[in-house]
């Protein structure tokens, strides 16, 4: 198998998929059966991918049509991509499984079509060795996302979220688009392998000198590059739109989003800060605006969540809350916190998708979203309802769950920057601990509301055993990554850190394989 092949997978099944439902009478068990087997090959493929890429000492490089760097379009792939890639495929997979039984309205193969798209398009961001293609996955990411979102569009929510979500991500990618344009103007490349090794003085084929004065063009690119991260990432004041998108979007739309999603702006980021123009001059200055921004974004998701009367925007603002840590580590600059980020977006990631997955069950059952009109249904779903206290104690950093560490090494990120910087993490994880008691009381102790069962389903049924499946494989990992969280993180994200920080390894691995085919 090709490295390039694995975000190709599920762009290739999503595109046959509506001419199989339409061949076989739009057949709800025949789209099923397809997209799951679309979601579980692309899986497959991210094991392999996955150890194909720790078994190599440097990056992975695939050339499309054998154009190779900097004239073609390559992935590279390192062991940062790759923990991100297999955390993908595995999440993507199980939001598919969840999905046969949650989704019950006609349509459901371009549900499962925009699904597989959006995959496509998260897998081709984590994996791109390019910068412009960079822009074409959140093209592809983005018309996926908006479609999905909007997938309920008899739904005046779903269709406001839809519409929030579309606008705002245009104008961010545009400005992105224009981003490329100075950077491109300056380097005459937009291969990123080629880009570090312009910056750092290294003689690369084809390309082979700058043009003007390259700060002021790195500085505009980051400036743009940034106001795309604030929109496509929920970072104040660019989060506006989030909380109405995942009011509208189904359940299982909001767990990939914020999995994997909204993290992708955070890993371009850390991509073009930590790899390949690290030690940038006006490093301090773009610290200061990561930090600053963050922990507003941090202090406003929390304090939000206290507030929320609609459950779907709660889990909303502590998406915005976690993707302000993500935000305030970039400014470290460490291998440190570069290793937190990673860890971070696996970890919340799979204790996000729990979350959802969780409340879904609760919404599944009473066909409400109001906190109040869940008043009591914890109590007909027992074993839902401790998966959710679970998933709650793991997001606000109680040991031993798996998001426990990788706050742990934000908060010791933060603190060699200062301790001001980590207090961040504990007060706003204290203020969301609580609106998730309170959240949990009304859940178990508050007086049911009359008609919890959904008309849909069967009265005497408590749990639906498919999502309890699919939510406990979930709680083991959140218990499994944080008791073995020091193994993991010494065997698979120290390395990953390392490897992302070495842009000369970084800028060898394509430029080895450029040689090889230009001579």
């Amino acid at each position: 198998m090709e490295v390039g092949l694995v975000p190709v997978i599920p762009l290739g099944f999503a595109f046959f998929l509506p001419f199989i439902a339409f061949l076989t009478g739009r057949r709800r068990g025949v789209v099923i059966a397809y997209a799951l087997t679309a979601l579980t090959v692309t899986f497959l493929a991210g094991i392999w991918l996955f150890n194909k890429v720790y078994s190599s000492d440097e990056p992975l490089v695939y050339a499309f049509g054998n154009w190779v760097a900097p004239i073609g379009i390559v992935f590279e792939v390192d062991k940062l991509s790759a923990t991100l890639v297999l955390a993908d495929t595995f999440g993507f997979l199980l939001a598919g499984i969840y999905s046969a039984k949650f989704i019950r309205t006609h349509g459901l193969e371009f549900f499962y079509t925009f699904l597989l798209g959006l995959e496509a398009g998260t897998l081709g961001a984590f994996m791109t060795g390019d910068a412009f293609n960079a822009f074409v996955m959140l093209e592809v990411m983005g018309a996926s996302a908006y479609a999905i979102v909007g997938f309920y569009r008899n739904r005046s929510e779903a269709i406001e979220g839809a519409f929030k979500y579309g606008i705002s991500g245009a104008v961010a990618t545009s400005l992105y688009f224009l981003a490329l344009g100075f950077i491109y103007a300056s380097f005459g490349t937009l291969n990123m392998a080629d880009l570090s090794a312009k910056f750092h003085g290294i003689p690369f084929p084809v390309t082979d000198r700058l043009f003007g004065e390259p700060t002021l063009a790195l500085a505009i690119f980051f400036a743009l590059t940034i106001s795309m991260v604030l929109v496509k990432s929920a970072i104040f004041p660019g989060h506006y739109w989030l909380p109405s998108a995942y009011s509208g979007a189904p359940i299982p739309v909001g767990a990939v989003l914020s999995g994997f999603v909204e993290p992708v702006g955070i890993y371009l980021l850390a991509r073009y800060t930590y790899t390949l123009f690290h030690g940038l001059p006006f490093w301090k200055t773009l610290s200061l605006v990561f930090l600053t921004l963050g922990a507003a974004t941090a202090f406003l998701g929390s304090i939000m969540m206290l507030v929320q009367k609609n459950v779907k925007r709660l889990i909303a603002y502590s998406t915005i809350l976690h993707m302000g840590y993500l935000f305030m580590t970039l400014g470290v600059g460490t291998q440190l916190a570069l290793m937190a980020i990673d860890f971070h977006i696996v970890n919340h990631a799979i204790a996000k998708m729990l979350l959802f997955f969780t409340v879904g069950a609760f919404i599944y059952k009473t066909g409400k979203t109001n906190i109040e009109d869940l008043a009591g249904v914890g109590r007909e779903m027992p074993i839902n309802t401790f998966l959710f206290g679970l998933v709650t104690l793991s997001l606000v950093g109680v040991p031993p769950l798996n998001v426990f560490f990788s706050k742990m090494l934000i908060f010791n990120a933060l603190l060699q920057v200062s301790p001001l910087a980590a207090s961040v993490v504990v007060i706003t994880s204290a203020i969301a601990a609580w609106a998730y008691f309170q959240l949990f009381v009304t859940l178990w102790r508050g007086k049911p509301v009359e008609g919890h069962n959904h008309k849909d389903e069967e009265p005497e049924r408590r749990d639906v055993p498919l999502f309890v499946v699919v939510n406990s494989v979930l709680g083991i990992l959140v218990v499994v990554l944080g008791v073995l969280a020091p193994v993991i993180i010494d065997k698979f994200f120290y390395p990953a850190a390392v490897q992302a920080m070495d842009y000369r390894s970084y800028i060898d691995a394509v430029l080895n394989y450029s040689k090889a085919v230009l001579g």
